[in-house]
């Protein structure tokens, strides 16, 4: 199946999956054709992942259907992914109503800094926080943006994976 995925960035992706065996696949990219191999560690976003020979340890936290979070080396990207099928819906709707949001902490860490208070406009793809773990900083961001409705942590407080962080409403 085709995916077309877009990031925070707005840099966009054709994806294509091809299933080879249980938790083996090909996943195709542009002109690049790579050796999936996907384990589920625990049936809560925390999966083992062999890509080329490589091995990586990634979790995957879903906002909603098409909306991801995926934590992978320290690093932490958001992702709006559709399938074939989604997308072309989506094609038949001009205008998308705004959306409310919640921010969640992508991991268990010490959330470092809020950058935003209520009444607050955040841009799609906007610094919201920034989080430790593992001694490394992650920055937290908005996937849709809106307006700071409501702060749910405070800087200094530990948090765990999936915390409601803010609540975003509709700009």
């Amino acid at each position: 199946m085709k995916y077309f995925l877009r990031g925070a960035s707005g840099r966009a992706f054709e994806v294509e999956i091809l299933e080879k065996g249980e938790g083996t696949w090909t996943v195709r990219c542009g002109d690049r054709e790579i050796a999936a191999d996907f384990r589920d560690v625990d049936r809560l976003g925390q999966y083992a992942v062999l890509l080329d020979g490589r091995s990586y340890a990634a979790s995957i936290e879903e906002s909603d259907k098409q909306h991801l979070r995926v934590n992978i080396a320290g690093a932490s990207f958001g992702m709006e992914a559709l399938d074939e099928r989604e997308r072309a819906a989506g094609e038949l709707v001009k205008d998308r109503p705004a959306r409310a949001e919640v921010i969640k902490a992508p991991m268990p860490g010490i959330l470092v800094a809020v950058r935003v208070k209520a009444g607050d406009a955040v841009p799609p793809g906007g610094a919201v926080a920034l989080l430790e773990a593992m001694k490394m900083q992650n920055e937290v961001t908005a996937e849709h943006g809106g307006v700071v409705e409501e702060v749910l942590a405070q800087a200094g407080q530990a948090v765990e994976a999936g915390q409601p962080l803010l609540r975003l409403k509709p700009a």
